[in-house]
């Protein structure tokens, strides 16, 4: 965390430096990246630009996982799927996530326009929707700095018939 947003030591009462981290516990199918698209600076937002580099394909998200010993697999046996830690022992492909749509904001804080950029999963090309005109995009136009939500597919829960899928 940066000078200015800095974090309050519960012991100590003193604003200190430091970082974040976040580990999941499992994950989804589909994974949904929002990201912070503004600066809070006492009662005033204002609006980020920064450009922000995702992957198209191929996000790993092994380094976010929380990393159990094998005892702690044993769960009840009456636990839903759903509830079931995801990690250990599994194919590394479950790690793997491919983008496949992108809502885009332009404009500010007090208003603006949103867009989406999706990729077909039959034709596995990209598409700009932007109200009732729709455009073909290349891969290179997908990251741009107005990206403001990302959705990601796991690789193995991509269907076998879709384009983006890597069996033959």
């Amino acid at each position: 965390l940066a000078p200015d947003d800095a974090w309050r030591c519960p012991h100590c009462k003193q604003l200190q430096q430091g970082s974040i981290t976040l580990s999941l516990w499992t994950l989804p199918d589909v994974l949904i990246i929002h990201l912070k698209r503004f600066r809070q600076e006492g009662d005033r937002r204002m609006k980020l630009q920064n450009m922000v580099k995702f992957p198209l394909t191929g996000l790993d998200m092994t380094p976010h996982v929380v990393k159990r010993s094998q005892s702690s697999w044993s769960l009840p046996s009456h636990w839903s799927p759903w509830r079931r830690p995801y990690g250990l022992g599994r194919d590394p492909e479950d790690y793997i996530y491919d983008l496949y749509a992108v809502c885009n904001h332009h404009g500010t804080m007090q208003g603006g326009h949103y867009t989406a950029y999706c990729k077909n999963s039959v034709d596995g090309l990209w598409y700009c929707f932007d109200d009732s005109d729709v455009q073909q995009l290349s891969e290179d136009e997908v990251c741009t700095q107005t990206a403001y939500i990302l959705f990601y597919q796991r690789r193995t829960a991509i269907p076998s018939w879709s384009a983006n899928s890597s069996v033959a």
